[in-house]
């Protein structure tokens, strides 16, 4: 399937008439992308929506229409400025592969979709035309052909935006749509629509071999199933409406406490504890400053002087000390020196001994004489005043300095504190502020905390309602198998259970193999789109939920939360890739706001890996910020791209123009 081209006419912003050729050759020599720029509200979304609807009518997942219904989402998608009666037009022309006597060619088909801003029975017109003619059996029977084709269970992995891809990366387990998709790529919904032919054939069996009575009382008990089948399809949809509403509120949430801490709500709400703790910091500041008063009327004052004047000074003191012992003993010294020189001259020594002694003692004596007349006495220190002086310098001053720098560092530790609490209280927003603030973040708990509470119940009366739809089915296979008569029925019914356990161990092992199938895609996806990977070797998915585990080359598993953002994205692109390769669907990729919040590393592997490898025709909606000139400029030069096209949106009249070329 590729597309070749799509007409809008007075579609959404598109007034009047545009025709997008999106054709692209189908081979490898032929650039696969058609790119479509825009800014923010330019008509991209409009775009994809209108693929979405041109396709599938009542059942496509529109981004605008909500809980309209068909007809009043149909009168406001016409454009505003439309005259009176005009209609708006949706139609894409196709190629579809067909055999004609057993030889194969691509066949271009046209659906068209028309309608009024009052829509006749709230419906639009469709038309189908093959090869160019009107083909009324096709017209009528579109929706069974497109779902061959494109169903819409999986139209979610070739028709979606990086929105759906950030989602897809902040989950563990994969949202309903991508589990629907899954299920119809398994083939698993096949397996699910044969227990039900099957069943109704039991029914009918049933009914056949019974007389009126058990005819009536097995139609009521049919009856009930049905309507128990109607009311729990209700409340699974109501169920995924409200988680759907709850994650938006979540979303609202968090930006409402983001926006209440930014605009200083939480400082406002703790503003008196602020001011408590600044005015206790305040105090033992002062109370700090006080203890350095304090030590600075001891002797802290004399660190100042410490190096070199005390140290000086206790050199000098030692100096003057000594000076001191030296004239106090200069005449015991010299009566001693007077009495060993009489003493060896009595004794018989020689000479050269007695000459050497001599020499030596006037020596010492001439140079302590010299010491005790030339040495100078500043301080006049006693031996208490230098033990006084030596204990300041050694222990006092040294404690009371580590004791300063203590109380400094509290002081500094203090008044930083302080001036941090002081900006905080600067930046608390005014009581008015605060109030509509704080209203506004109490509302969005509120709608959060009202939306879990209805979703419980929700739960709750669906696990009933399942409980009752079992009862009733019991009821139904135990009334059937009492009133069955005739023996050939019996072995029928027995055959129906042995068919429906041999569809349950299909099914296992249908997934099994699917499933394996799917691992190694979205494995060599991943893989192939980060290039290499240190951190993730192999992925596994579960066969139940279909949550996504991953392991490293020791086979031990890898948390999801060490993948950075950008690499969580790239694995849920690998996740939708790979699931659209499983399928063996060839149809054409299309995703609005294709780069998101990838960073740049990020972005040149989808430019270079996956955007030429995704499908044989890929069409991206872009602003100028994600493909911008840098990335447009790479895919020109690796010539990707079959056609340029510019959404240019005019403010003044509402209306968008679709134009050839790119932003640059």
């Amino acid at each position: 399937m590729i597309f070749r081209e799509l007409i809008l006419q007075n579609f959404g912003a598109y007034q009047g008439r545009h025709i997008i050729d999106l054709t692209v050759a189908v081979n490898q020599e032929h650039p696969p992308i058609i790119l479509l720029g825009g800014l923010n509200g330019g008509g991209k979304t409009t775009f994809i929506d209108a693929l979405r609807l041109v396709l599938y009518g009542a059942k496509a997942q529109c981004s605008t229409r909500g809980n309209l219904s068909y007809g009043e989402f149909l009168s406001q998608s016409v454009n505003r400025d439309a005259k009176m009666g005009e209609e708006a037009t949706i139609e894409l022309v196709f190629e579809q592969a067909s055999f004609n006597k057993s030889e194969l060619r691509q066949v271009p088909i046209s659906v068209s979709r028309r309608w009024t801003q009052q829509p006749k029975n709230g419906r639009d017109i469709l038309e189908v035309r093959v090869d160019g003619w009107n083909n009324e059996v096709l017209t009528n029977t579109w929706d069974e052909f497109i779902e061959e084709i494109m169903p819409i269970g999986i139209s979610g992995l070739f028709l979606f935006d990086g929105e759906q891809v950030r989602e897809l990366a902040l989950q563990d387990t994969p949202t309903q749509g991508i589990v629907d998709a899954i299920r119809t790529i398994l083939g698993l919904e096949l397996v699910d629509r044969l227990e039900i032919d099957l069943e109704v054939l039991a029914s009918k069996k049933r009914r056949e071999s019974v007389d009126t009575e058990a005819f009536s009382k097995l139609a009521e008990i049919e009856t009930l199933i049905t309507q128990q089948f109607a009311e729990i399809e209700l409340e699974e949809e109501h169920k995924t409406q409200l988680e759907a509403d709850l994650e938006t509120a979540k979303v609202s949430l968090v930006e409402v406490e983001r926006e209440f801490m930014r605009k200083g709500g939480k400082a406002a709400g703790d503003k008196q504890e602020l001011e408590q703790s600044y005015q206790h910091l305040r105090a033992e500041a002062d109370r700090q400053r006080k203890e350095l008063l304090g030590l600075a009327e001891t002797c802290l004052p004399l660190m100042l002087i410490k190096s070199p004047l005390l140290e000086q000074a206790i050199e000098q003191s030692k100096k003057e000390l000594h000076l001191q012992k030296a004239k106090a003993a200069l005449d015991l010294i010299k009566e001693r020196d007077r009495k060993l020189s009489e003493f060896i001259q009595k004794q018989n020594f020689p000479k050269k001994h007695i000459r050497l002694v001599q020499e030596f003692l006037e020596a010492d004596l001439a140079q302590l004489e010299d010491e005790s007349q030339h040495g100078e006495a500043l301080l006049g220190v006693d031996s208490d005043l230098l033990h006084a002086l030596s204990t300041l310098l050694e222990y006092d001053l040294p404690q009371t300095a580590a004791l300063a720098n203590s109380i400094v560092q509290k002081l500094e530790s203090c008044d930083r504190e302080s001036m941090q609490i002081q900006n905080v209280i600067a930046s608390a927003a005014s009581p008015e502020i605060y109030q509509q603030l704080l209203q506004k973040k109490e509302e969005a708990e509120s709608i959060c905390e009202s939306l879990e509470n209805e979703l419980d119940d929700t739960k709750r009366n669906l696990a009933l309602l399942e409980r009752k739809l079992a009862s009733s089915k019991r009821e139904l296979e135990n009334y059937g198998t009492t009133i069955v008569a005739r023996g050939n029925l019996e072995f029928f019914f027995q055959s129906v259970g042995k068919v429906q356990t041999t569809l349950d161990l299909f099914r296992k092992e249908l997934t099994a193999h699917k499933i394996a199938q799917l691992e190694n895609s979205v494995t060599e996806c991943f893989l192939h789109l980060l290039h290499k990977s240190r951190l993730v070797h192999r992925i596994t998915i579960a066969p139940d939920t279909f949550r996504l585990e991953l392991y490293n080359a020791e086979g031990k598993p890898v948390p999801k939360h060490r993948l950075s953002a950008g690499e969580k994205q790239m694995l849920a692109i690998a996740f939708l890739w790979g699931l659209a390769r499983v399928s063996g669907c060839q149809l054409p990729i299309v995703i609005d706001t294709p780069l998101g919040r990838l960073d740049s590393s990020h972005r040149l592997n989808l430019l270079d890996r996956y955007f030429p490898n995704a499908s044989q025709q890929v069409i991206l909606l872009s602003t100028d910020t994600e493909i911008g000139k840098e990335e447009v400029t790479r895919l020109r030069q690796n010539n990707l791209i079959a056609h340029e096209y510019l959404l240019d949106y005019d403010e003044s009249t509402n209306r968008t123009f679709v134009r050839s070329g790119y932003f640059w």
